[in-house]
């Protein structure tokens, strides 16, 4: 921090501006007061000694959490006491595809990330389709066995300023998808949603009434609505400090506790350009048991999908105990956007973003647009969407799939939920009443896991 200019009148003696110069807060003062300066220098330099006792106040709080959050850690013991856990899965039954993953992960051997920049070229080959990648083919037996399981997942990406303002866009976007996630999943128990940012959830809770509120925690006690991370923000992890990042997950769940009595089991980060350990060993140290992640280098997401290891556990390097393992999950495409996630074709994926279909305000750039789902065409839609989760399946190595369904600041307006939701039960629906094509599709978060060391 840079101190105040001081500027003495003009008749005050040069020996004299430097001893007021270089002498401490406190010292200038007396200083200032005996020399004649003006009241208003006075009361800019109390102020500046007010805010460096505060700073000083919050950075040794700071350093106390960090203390403690480091020896809960080390010494805390199988099953976190108090706080309920929030995830849709926590209360569901094993399925097998997990099962297999639990299976997988006990034999599996770690991997130093480190070791694999060594491996790749970090070139770019056109990958056809998916031009980052590599095609995928399969013979179509491979879930006879064991059917695909899919989860699907409507998220919103809400950034706390980029293009506006935190409160123009709360104003604008964020009040209006809070309040229609409210009604719209209200009016189905099929229907889930997850949320990441506090900061926005907080404004927008401190506006709405006890009736709204109790459906909110009604929603999140069934599992309907589930608060990912519980950070105040979805932070950047490349240069943040530490004390930035455990502060702001600190205040939101600080404030998740105080009014939803809930504590984050899963992590959300799609959005942080590139991501980082200690990001980790916070969302660990603070109960997280669960990690999605996005912006990772096309170089290293194409060399983990071909190992079958975009699914993991996340590894401290200093740490040869598995007590700061968190599982991770790492999409494997370009983006977190629907063209990007369904799938490896962008151009197939997009058709089924339904904000997207022919006179809504956004498109698909690949100039095939989305149909409306009806009687006719159904088959052939659901028979195509099935082979990008197909494709994208054969990526991991148990047959259970994450597919997110939003964007940035998606389902801002009713009828985008309706039309979103709408078309995709009909597709479920189609699922459903063709075992033979050996899937079910469900809305919640299920992460599959195997040991690798980053």
């Amino acid at each position: 921090m840079q101190r105040a200019e001081l500027r003495p009148r003009g008749d005050t003696p040069p020996g004299q501006v430097d001893q007021v110069r270089y002498a401490s807060p406190f010292l200038q003062v007396r200083l200032l007061k005996k020399m004649g300066q003006s009241d208003v220098c006075f009361q800019d330099l109390l102020r500046l000694q007010q805010k460096i006792d505060r700073l000083e106040g919050l950075l040794s709080e700071n350093n106390r959490l960090v203390a403690a959050l480091r020896d809960s850690l080390v010494h805390r013991k199988a099953g976190r006491p108090g706080g309920v856990a929030n995830s849709s899965s926590v209360s569901a039954p094993r399925l097998p595809g997990c099962r297999l993953a639990e299976e997988l992960k006990d034999g599996a051997d770690g991997v130093q990330l480190l070791d694999v920049y060594d491996l790749l070229a970090f070139d770019n080959p056109d990958g056809g389709a998916w031009k980052q990648g590599f095609d995928i083919s399969y013979r179509g037996d491979e879930w006879d066995e064991q059917p695909l399981e899919v989860f699907l997942v409507p998220h919103s990406h809400n950034d706390p300023g980029w293009l506006k303002t935190f409160d123009g866009y709360y104003e604008d976007q964020t009040r209006h998808i809070l309040n229609n996630m409210v009604t719209k999943l209200s009016e189905d128990s099929r229907r889930k949603m997850i949320w990441a940012e506090i900061s926005y959830f907080s404004k927008w809770w401190s506006e709405i009434d006890e009736q709204k509120r109790s459906t909110v925690k009604r929603l999140v006690g069934a599992g309907q609505l589930e608060l990912v991370t519980g950070g105040w923000v979805m932070p950047d992890e490349a240069s943040t400090h530490y004390f930035a990042l455990l502060d702001q997950l600190l205040e939101g769940h600080q404030w998740l506790q105080t009014h939803l009595g809930v504590t984050p089991s899963s992590g959300w980060a799609i959005d942080p350009f590139g991501h980082s350990p200690s990001m980790t060993y916070l969302l660990k140290g603070a109960g997280l048991k669960n990690m999605v992640i996005q912006r990772i280098h096309y170089a290293v997401k194409k060399h983990f999908a071909r190992q079958k290891s975009l699914e993991f556990l996340w590894r401290q390097s200093w740490d040869s105990s598995p007590r700061s393992d968190i599982t991770c999950h790492m999409m494997p495409f370009y983006s977190y956007d629907v063209p990007h996630t369904c799938g490896p074709n962008p151009a197939v994926c997009c058709q089924f973003d339904f904000h997207r279909l022919p006179g809504r305000r956004v498109f698909c750039p690949w100039r095939v647009p989305p149909q409306p789902i009806t009687e006719q065409n159904v088959q052939e839609r659901a028979l195509l969407l099935l082979d990008q989760y197909r494709q994208k399946s054969l990526l991991f190595r148990t047959p259970v799939l994450l597919v997110p369904l939003g964007d940035d600041f998606r389902f801002v307006e009713s009828s985008e939920w309706d039309v979103q939701l709408s078309s995709y039960q009909r597709l479920f629906d189609y699922y459903q009443q063709h075992p033979e094509l050996r899937v079910t599709v469900s809305p919640g978060v299920q992460l599959e896991v195997e040991i690798w060391k980053f």
